[in-house]
């Protein structure tokens, strides 16, 4: 039956989705640092905004990437900027493209620009304030990380890390810009509602499928908590670290069949999520949450 309404769902998409040319105030760039955590300083894709802003040269930059029916201010934000904070002193910028992401359809069709938007901004920190793209992490929440994954194959120069949280399934099967392994030096996925409103398969270098992937403790059958629990587990992830509290650390996978019937046996000892950035590790993985915060468990 699932299988049916997946079909539907692609189809409609196929047929409705439809863009428009993102103008200079469809996409905001705000700019949060441990000076300003909680009201954020707009930054406009200029070298004079940049200028005589608060960005730090000095630090490491967070990019976040909502899904689409949100904005800058929404709960995805909120729980990934206070842990990014929190867990280091970043330049944390969150892109606000809500004027694009008002329903599904409308907010796939303007992925592709949205990523290339995205792309000009990371070439002008490169180009003009001699900002390398290796200090860049990208997190993207459902169509945001497909969109992490457009951008930073578009720039001139390699992103080293991007963390796809819970990619969108509806009109990705086979698009041609969906999330690869190649977008980075290391694409790190977790998957939270795989087979609903998030991809199944494995799209990174590293794919995690807490819980077996689809249903997340406490969630029941409602796919739209589980997916929600991708950035809060994430969030977990960089504040643990005050306290060197537990992690998610993951068991090795033989496929992704395993995974998604918790049936994996090999060895265990990478963690998802964390502020450290992640070069060599590789594989499918899954890990165990608890009910209620902290969900780590080991």
């Amino acid at each position: 039956m699932w299988t049916i309404i997946k079909c539907v769902l692609l189809l409609s998409v196929a047929v409705a989705a439809h863009g428009y040319v993102l103008g200079p105030r469809d996409v905001v760039f705000h700019l949060f640092t441990r000076s300003n955590p909680q009201v954020s300083e707009p930054l406009l894709p200029s070298e004079g905004s940049i200028a005589t802003s608060s960005f730090q040269r000095t630090r490491r930059t967070i990019f976040t990437i909502h899904n689409y029916g949100e904005g800058v201010g929404g709960n995805f934000n909120a729980f990934v900027i206070r842990a990014h904070l929190l867990a280091e002193d970043v330049n944390v910028i969150a892109i606000d493209w809500s004027p694009a992401a008002s329903f599904y359809s409308y907010a796939l069709a303007n992925m592709p620009q949205l990523g290339r938007v995205i792309a000009s901004f990371i070439d002008l920190l490169d180009s003009r304030f001699g900002y390398s793209p290796d200090n860049i992490r990208i997190a993207g929440l459902g169509l945001g990380a497909h969109a992490a994954g457009i951008a930073a194959r578009n720039i001139n120069g390699n992103i080293p890390h991007i963390v796809a949280l819970d990619p969108s399934l509806v009109g990705w099967t086979h698009h041609p810009e969906i999330l690869s392994k190649d977008d980075a030096s290391v694409v790190e996925v977790i998957h939270t509602s795989a087979g609903a409103e998030g991809y199944d398969k494995p799209l990174g270098d590293l794919d995690f499928y807490p819980n077996g992937g689809t249903f997340m403790a406490g969630c029941g059958t409602n796919s739209t908590c589980s997916h929600i629990y991708s950035y809060v587990y994430y969030a977990e992830s960089l504040t643990t670290e005050l306290e060197n509290g537990k992690k998610f650390v993951g068991t090795a996978c033989d496929s992704y069949e395993n995974a998604i019937n918790l049936a994996c046996q090999g060895e265990r000892g990478v963690i998802f999520g964390g502020s450290a950035v992640k070069r060599t590790e590789s594989g499918i993985y899954s890990f165990l949450t608890n009910i209620r915060s902290p969900f780590a468990r080991d």
